[in-house]
């Protein structure tokens, strides 16, 4: 266990995680399994909605159109 990775945020563990050195990347993804485990997180990888990156979109509804016979139930 690489004890440099506890003092690590969430972030830069992720950026280990994505990284190209593959034992250090699967060190950084126990860390995060087991702060996942234990409950800790440090808010670094919270999603910041601004007004940039807001995206709203209604929801879609469809009418039927039914044949002029059939009742609707």
């Amino acid at each position: 266990m690489n004890l440099a990775l506890l003092k690590q945020t969430d972030r830069q563990l992720n950026s280990l995680r994505e990284g190209t050195n593959l034992p250090l990347a699967k060190e950084a993804k126990k860390e995060q399994a087991r702060r996942k485990a234990v409950g800790f997180w440090d808010g670094t990888m919270a999603f910041q909605v601004t007004e940039d990156n807001e995206s709203f979109e209604a929801e879609k509804v469809t009418e039927y159109v039914y044949a002029t016979s059939v009742k609707k139930i």
